[in-house]
């Protein structure tokens, strides 16, 4: 968790509390306010069975979705915060990573809401993963130029996404570009949990030999976790690559 939120939003950790010194504090760089706390907490504490000790991470909630959310295995109650408007996340493989780093962006997206700061209006590119196993998108492709796709970032119409598969493809395949966010779409099944989606028109297809992970590192691009920015030398590289599909 430390590492994505070094890599998403440049959060260097603060460990504040003597009495805690491994619990860690993710501080929103433009307004000073918390957006997550990892603590290790004792699992009697918590209300959990069993002894010992767990980690947890904190994150600001929908006030709205907290409910939905303690209902779910690995979630409760706020440990230690505002349980209308927080929720506390065990981190111990009970949810899944790609599901805790989606917590982390609604975090970072409320907190920022709250800074006053004006909403983005000018469109940039995402790299973001699929995941094979839920969907395969090439035959989604072949029948339709246009799908739904979890919010898991700020995305705002007219941002483009290139869709990077996993294993066993491991490649960027498509380029996409955002039409219409913030679609209600309630889905929790095979591990996958979505409450809103985005809609993606096609725009660009990649060879699977064009764009694999061992290029991607030649641009510093070691790892697609979640949606993350992409460089620029990699971005021209994408936006002169592939074929668009109105050239098909």
């Amino acid at each position: 968790m430390l590492a994505f939120a070094k890599t998403e939003y440049q959060t260097v950790p603060e460990y504040l509390f003597r009495h805690s010194p491994h619990t860690a504090v993710l501080r929103h760089a433009a307004n000073g306010k918390w957006y997550a706390i990892i603590m290790p907490v004792s699992r009697e504490r918590l209300g959990l069975p069993g002894q010992g000790i767990t980690d947890v991470m904190n994150v600001k909630c929908d006030p709205n979705m907290v409910g939905s959310f303690c209902m779910q295995e690995g979630f409760l109650p706020a440990y230690h915060m505002n349980k209308g408007s927080w929720i506390s996340v065990l981190l111990d493989r009970t949810v899944p990573a790609e599901q805790v780093f989606s917590l982390l962006r609604m975090s970072y997206a409320l907190v920022s809401e709250k800074s006053g700061k004006a909403p983005r209006t000018v469109p940039r590119a995402w790299l973001i993963p699929a995941n094979p196993k839920y969907e395969d998108i090439a035959e989604t492709f072949r029948r339709q130029n246009e799908i739904y796709w979890k919010q898991s970032a700020a995305f705002i119409p007219g941002d483009t996404v290139y869709i990077y598969e996993g294993k066993p493809i491991g490649a960027v395949t498509f380029a996409c570009e955002v039409t219409a966010v913030n679609i209600p779409y309630h889905y929790n099944q095979d591990g996958l949990h979505m409450d809103t989606v985005v809609s993606l028109v096609l725009q660009r297809r990649y060879d699977r030999a064009e764009f694999p992970l061992e290029r991607l590192r030649d641009f510093g691009v070691a790892s697609v976790r979640g949606p993350r920015g992409i460089p620029d030398d990699l971005l021209a590289a994408l936006r002169a690559g592939g074929q668009s599909v109105n050239s098909l």
